[in-house]
């Protein structure tokens, strides 16, 4: 935990940096900070570099835009310090100026890894999602079905991760994604499941309403959805799930069987 004397300290030296340095093109940040005398695992703990780029952005106040080029630098050419103050920086300036910040917060994203990824959106998007989803729902959604790897895999997490933090959007969230059932989901597959229970657990009327509307279904997908989903005995869901441990179908007797087998002993506890 940062001292009240280090963090003045660590003010100071921010602010000597932004006049001295930064303004004629010295990116190289980590003099702000290097001197802080503790390490975790031989690395300057991630509370000194937030508290250093939170200090960057209050000083730089209305002329943020002006440095662009130095967030850039930071996620691309300062490793793991640089990549913390990015998050942390967007975190605070996206929302301002998103017709800036966003493509570059997305170049950051096409250019990471599946761990960045992930840090990337619950960091920066998922703030963003609580407090303004009519603004960045779209956003997310085209994260979840990205044609990269690791933008769709942790977009849909993403939204996941909403669901939870905001009951009142279970609706416009289902409503998009049942939509997608009726298509090959392929390995995005465990994320819907993920959802489903997700909504079970936050929402269990409309929960229900989804078993409402998909519970006559003999699409095999979407069984094997709603069966993988099963966590807990609801005498609603019984019957349909009984019915189709008879299809004929291999998939739908399958998914059923062990969902139905799950419902028993949940019922029985």
């Amino acid at each position: 935990m940062l001292t009240i004397d280090w963090k003045e300290r660590l003010d100071m030296d921010t602010e000597d940096y932004l006049k001295n340095k930064l303004t004629k093109g010295d990116y190289d940040f980590e003099i702000i900070f290097n001197a802080y005398p503790e390490r975790v695992n031989g690395k300057i703990p991630t509370d000194v570099i937030n508290h250093v780029a939170g200090v960057i952005v209050h000083k730089l106040g209305k002329t943020h835009e002006q440095y662009v080029p130095f967030y850039q630098k930071l996620w691309v050419k300062k490793g793991e310090y640089g990549k913390i103050a990015f998050s942390l920086i967007m975190s605070k300036l996206l929302h301002k100026k998103p017709q800036i910040y966003l493509p570059l917060f997305e170049d950051a994203l096409a250019h990471a890894d599946n761990t960045e990824v992930a840090s990337l959106l619950d960091k920066v998007m998922l703030p963003l999602l609580r407090k303004h989803p009519e603004k960045y729902l779209s956003i997310a959604y085209a994260y979840s079905n990205s044609k990269n790897e690791f933008i769709h895999k942790n977009g849909l997490n993403l939204l996941v991760k909403l669901l939870k933090k905001r009951e009142d959007l279970i609706p416009t969230i289902m409503e998009h994604f049942s939509h997608q059932w009726s298509y090959p989901l392929g390995e995005a597959m465990p994320s819907h499941v993920l959802m489903l229970k997700a909504v079970a657990k936050q929402s269990p009327d409309y929960y229900l309403k989804v078993w409402e509307e998909h519970g006559s279904s003999r699409d095999p997908q979407i069984v094997e959805l709603l069966c993988a989903a099963v966590t807990d005995y609801i005498p609603q869901i019984e019957a349909p799930v009984e019915l189709w441990t008879h299809s004929g179908n291999a998939r739908v007797k399958k998914a059923a069987t062990a969902a139905y087998k799950l419902l028993l002993k949940k019922k029985g506890a």
